[in-house]
């Protein structure tokens, strides 16, 4: 038998088949979060996903369950409109729907541990010793989202206007985001801030500007790089206190603790001394994979 996984996001769906020997399979297809642009083509990807697991299987029949991991799953009416995708696709078997994080975990550490995601968004989620989960933070960019790339793109922008306005020093930010956007003017990144096509990706894109104006020794960038880290170790710190653990391992994921070293580099250096018990790692595996693993542990009891 076989045991699927889905990690579906906004742009990208990821398809992992696991057997009982432990061997791997995945392929990547399109979008699949039904909460954000991405509904319209969200039965297009349905078929698609389904369609490779009845090629790789042989038959829908050999695949014991299936569980999809995917932000908003909470969402009544995403989950209602994703399990009637699958169904119009031909999928009838066994099924889990389950939230983005809970399969990065599963992926990304065994056992008890934890994993801080700092993406677009940010979240630190754990499993103690008797498997219970638990989450710190994750509640979205109106009122969380610390040490994520659309909080550094938000204080981006407001370290800009601070220097526009001379509440704050001059920063290479300001010609950086007036050439990323092709805008020449405070008021004219306001109108491209608040128009209704801008959202928390667009301000987010904005973090990728971070390591450049650090090599510039830019006091804003390390002010920011600074204020992200301490975020993020404070939801590190509070998730191992949550967990009960002794000793735990950590995994780091997402764009902002793969790709901005200096990000990295502080919180790694604040948890050295917080929690000198904490094992520093990256994901073992996939939330895809992840997500298989979690559909053999519950399909093959069944």
């Amino acid at each position: 038998m076989l045991y699927c996984g889905w990690d579906g996001g906004g742009t990208k769906t990821e398809v992992c088949l696991l057997d009982e020997t432990g061997r791997i399979t995945s392929a990547v297809f399109g979008p699949l979060n039904p909460n954000g642009a991405s509904r319209d083509r969200l039965p297009e990807t349905v078929n698609a996903c389904v369609n490779y697991m009845k090629e790789q299987a042989g038959s829908l029949s050999e695949i014991a369950g299936l569980v999809v991991g995917m932000a908003g799953i909470s969402n009544l009416s995403a989950r209602s409109l994703l399990e009637k995708a699958l169904a119009d696709a031909g999928w009838t078997g066994p099924l889990r729907l389950l939230g983005d994080q809970e399969i990065a975990l599963a992926g990304a550490v065994e056992g008890p541990g934890m994993l801080l995601i700092a993406g677009t968004g940010s979240v630190c989620c754990g499993r103690d010793a008797a498997g219970n989960l638990f989450r710190v933070g994750g509640y979205g960019y109106l009122i969380d989202d610390c040490g994520s790339g659309w909080a550094i793109g938000r204080d981006i922008l407001a370290a800009v206007v601070r220097a526009e306005d001379g509440r704050g020093p001059a920063t290479v930010f300001t010609q950086g985001v007036f050439q990323r956007l092709r805008l020449a003017s405070v008021p004219q990144l306001i109108t491209w801030l608040y128009a209704p096509e801008t959202g928390k990706r667009e301000v987010a894109a904005l973090a990728s500007l971070l390591p450049e104006a650090l090599s510039q020794g830019d006091k804003a960038a390390e002010a920011i790089a600074a204020k992200a880290a301490n975020d993020l170790a404070e939801m590190a710190e509070t998730g191992w206190e949550k967990s009960g653990l002794e000793k735990c391992s950590l995994a780091l994921t997402g764009s902002i603790l793969l790709h901005v070293p200096a990000v990295r580099d502080q919180l790694e250096a604040r948890l050295s001394r917080s929690c000198p018990r904490l094992r520093i790692t990256l994901p073992m595996a996939t939330p895809a994979e992840g997500a298989s693993k979690i559909a053999q542990k519950i399909f093959a009891k069944q």
